[in-house]
């Protein structure tokens, strides 16, 4: 059996991982005879026995992927007609899925990664796949169309811890050896705390995936969803978390904090979120990236976010957001931490103290078209005066006393250091952010 969407691994400790979405693209008429053929095979399929899969969690990642398989109403690409037999590890064989072995199974083959990325697949929901899929690390699926909410990652047994570092960032003492994340339009690299290849059909294989941890990446920008984000989304061991340019509604639940230690990216950007910040988004001490531009939220930046001492990317442009930016926020480009780059522009925010005044003169962080007196590009009176009127949210005050986790101390750069900006291809959830 060809081994094609098998991930291979170079060893030792640290290994890579590099996802290239091949788009591949099998021609196909919609003659109704073909068609007619195209929905026998597809009944067919589901007549194979455990009997005709390598092992027990192929067949049923099989009934899993059959399933979904049922539910998708537009496939422009013939994507699923791939989808069908047993060898579901093979080159040419169910195009968007990757299999490895896991570590005390090494002679059982698994789905650990789908990438679906660009196939304009339309599903109403893709609950009942993903989160049947218990192996699964990686999920790319931008630019589909998959309808109503995001799926509940809470019950995967199995995934990989996925990081982000930088060249002055020391591996960790421990299992989990972190890496770096680079990306170009058509390939994501991840570092999931070792290194795994899943690349072009010539180059991929098989192996062990040592040191199974709980990280998983969520990328789903591009997909129009639609409902609220799960009140337990802070318990799915995300580390990546890409959901931008969707139709998501309500807010960012608190259970966002359980991810403290595991979350490195979160992309929110243009939805429609609403209510308060969480006082719990600022204790994302591990984030380097947290975009919730775009969206509908409202009331003061959280004391909170003085915690996090990661960020480098802080993006909160275009909401109802108001009050003072906090300067102990505006440090983080400093001694404090690694903050790089801060968007606060078309909100409603009416004062900055010293530390933001000189990261807004330095080009660190915008804050046109707010209602800060005595700043150029603002807002005019008049409407600064009328926002101020409407009523408002009760949402923690931004002076609400705060204690950050122990952790995010050993986030700080040396004293007098300024981290520089990176390229926004270099982050995992930005590599990610095109059509």
């Amino acid at each position: 059996m060809a081994m094609a969407n098998r991930l291979i691994f170079s060893l030792p400790k640290r290994l890579f991982v590099m996802l290239c979405y091949v788009v591949a693209t099998i021609a196909h008429t919609s003659s109704p005879h073909q068609t007619s053929h195209k929905m026998k095979q597809h009944s067919l399929s589901y007549n194979l026995r455990p009997q005709d899969f390598p092992n027990d969690r192929l067949y049923r990642a099989y009934l899993v992927i059959q399933r979904f398989k049922g539910t998708i109403t537009s496939d422009p690409k013939n994507i699923t007609g791939t989808w069908t037999g047993n060898d579901i590890c093979g080159e040419k064989s169910y195009v968007g899925f990757y299999c490895a072995t896991l570590m005390g199974r090494a002679k059982e083959l698994t789905v650990t990664a789908v990438a679906l990325n660009g196939f304009g697949l339309h599903a109403p929901k893709l609950q009942g796949f993903v989160d049947q899929l218990p192996d699964i690390a990686l999920f790319h699926a931008a630019s589909n169309n998959f309808g109503i909410g995001v799926p509940r990652l809470t019950g995967l047994a199995y995934s990989y811890d996925l990081s982000v570092d930088d060249d002055d960032i020391q591996a960790q003492d421990y299992s989990d050896v972190t890496g770096e994340a680079t990306a170009n339009v058509h390939c994501v690299t991840v570092t999931i705390h070792f290194r795994i290849h899943a690349g072009s059909k010539s180059n991929r294989g098989g192996g062990i995936i040592p040191g199974v941890t709980d990280g998983k990446a969520l990328l789903l920008n591009y997909n129009n969803l639609s409902g609220p984000l799960p009140e337990n989304l802070g318990f799915s061991k995300l580390s990546f978390l890409a959901l931008a340019n969707n139709k998501l509604i309500g807010p960012i639940p608190q259970s966002i904090g359980h991810l403290q230690d595991s979350l490195l990216e979160l992309l929110l950007l243009n939805n429609q979120l609403s209510g308060c910040l969480p006082q719990e988004l600022g204790m994302l001490h591990k984030a380097t990236v947290i975009d919730a531009g775009m969206n509908q939220l409202t009331g003061p930046i959280p004391s909170s976010f003085s915690c996090l001492s990661s960020v480098e990317q802080l993006h909160l442009a275009s909401n109802r957001l108001y009050g003072q930016v906090p300067d102990a926020l505006c440090k983080l480009a400093g001694p404090a931490g690694r903050l790089a780059n801060v968007t606060l522009s078309g909100n409603y925010f009416t004062s900055v103290g010293p530390a933001c005044t000189a990261l807004i003169k330095d080009g660190v962080m915008d804050v046109k078209n707010n209602c800060i007196p005595g700043l150029a590009n603002q807002r005019r009176p008049a409407e600064c005066a009328a926002f101020q009127s409407e009523p408002k949210n009760t949402c923690p005050a931004a002076s609400t006393p705060v204690t950050c986790p122990a952790a995010a101390a050993m986030g700080a750069v040396a004293p007098g250091e300024r981290k520089a900006a990176r390229e926004y291809s270099s982050y995992v959830t930005y590599a990610t952010l095109h059509e």
